[in-house]
């Protein structure tokens, strides 16, 4: 078992200081993102998936898929779980800006003006998973989560090859990158001091275009090591080996074998990997000049639990959060992905823009407090 635990934790790591680095465990620049005023997260997103999708095509198209491991998993259609889920999980990110993965890294890397709401987030995460336990067994027999799962696609229905598809399907998500580069905003954070050289650039916030590259390297990684690089599974096997740890196995997690364990390490990985890589950063001149102040606010710690209560219980739901259904599954063109990942991105934009007009949410504010302080 130790060498899916230290494959998982790497590959955790990794992702936990991509993260950070691109900043999407900035609140600012999600929900820059949700409204359209910083797209960087957006761009990195796509460039991942992109260029995941062109890695996967072209090893399937040199016939090295099977041989090198590289033959991507599919997430199965769920039927209306994915809009439930999606509802839920769009909901708690238009609120508090956080995903499974996003969570544990802004705890690692210890960003946010609010004392203790990323604590409490990461609690509502395992109770997220706890009522999704108690509501399974209900919504498999009422017919919401569909008991006849199959692996269906965009390429299966179209008849097409996947390698052909998939070449094709990642540079369409390289080109929708460089427009919305082209056509939409980017929030800069100016570091407390000029950078110069490679070691500078390291230690700044990476471009969109690194940032995704290496994203999308990972997801084949983590398939290449036959795991699957979706953070709500991996919060779900987590939380069911400490529950075996301390004598209350869960039913979800029957028991504890070399997959458990990877996915398991993957999202224990994330926190030291942020936390690494917010150790190493240059902060920004006005974080220098003006930090930002911890505040204890009672309000936002309830709403951090709340919010993440809801996006754990609705990415298991719907079958994954923003890295499991949307960077990773959306290589494999999964028609369960699309679905559930267009439903939670629709509600969370919804949420977050409604938010915005009834004046509970303050872009410029945010990205303000953002430069003073890792939001």
């Amino acid at each position: 078992m130790l060498r899916p635990f230290l494959m998982g934790a790497l590959t955790g790591a990794a992702f936990g200081m991509l993260l950070y680095k691109v900043g999407a465990t900035r609140y600012s620049r999600v929900m820059g993102m949700l409204t359209l005023r910083d797209t960087k997260v957006m761009k990195f997103a796509f460039t991942a998936i992109g260029v995941a999708s062109i890695l996967y095509g072209l090893a399937a198209a040199l016939g090295l898929a099977e041989a090198w491991g590289l033959a991507p998993r599919v997430m199965p259609w769920l039927g209306s779980a994915h809009l439930l889920g999606g509802v839920l999980f769009g909901a708690g990110l238009g609120i508090s800006g956080l995903c499974p993965g996003t969570c544990v890294a802004k705890a690692g890397g210890q960003g946010g003006d609010r004392k203790f709401a990323t604590p409490a987030a990461m609690v509502g995460l395992v109770v997220g998973v706890l009522v999704y336990g108690a509501a399974k067994d209900w919504l498999l027999a009422s017919g919401v989560i569909a008991a006849n799962q199959k692996p269906l696609t965009v390429y299966g229905e179209l008849g097409l090859p996947y390698a052909a598809a998939a070449l094709a399907w990642g540079a369409i998500f390289v080109l929708i990158a460089l427009f919305a580069d082209r056509f939409t905003p980017e929030k800069g954070y100016e570091p407390a001091r000029p950078r110069h050289g490679l070691v500078d650039s390291l230690r700044g916030e990476w471009s969109w275009v690194a940032s995704g590259t290496v994203g999308g390297v990972l997801v084949v990684l983590a398939t290449a090591q036959g795991g699957y690089l979706g953070f709500s599974g991996a919060l779900l096997a987590a939380t069911g080996w400490a529950a075996q740890a301390v004598g209350h196995p869960l039913e979800l997690v029957p028991r504890i074998n070399e997959d458990i364990v990877w996915r398991a390490a993957l999202i224990v990985g994330v926190w030291p990997g942020a936390w690494l890589a917010s150790r190493f950063s240059l902060p920004s001149k006005a974080a220098v000049a003006d930090p930002a102040p911890k505040v204890l606010d009672p309000v936002a710690i309830g709403r951090s639990f709340g919010a993440a209560t809801m996006m754990a219980a609705g990415a298991l739901i719907g079958g994954g959060c923003t890295t499991g259904a949307f960077i990773a599954a959306w290589p494999t063109m999964s028609l369960g992905s699309l679905a559930m990942a267009v439903t939670f991105f629709l509600t969370s934009m919804a949420v977050a823009n409604g938010r915005r007009l009834a004046h509970t949410l303050d872009v410029g504010a945010a990205q303000a407090v953002g430069d003073r302080a890792y939001d």
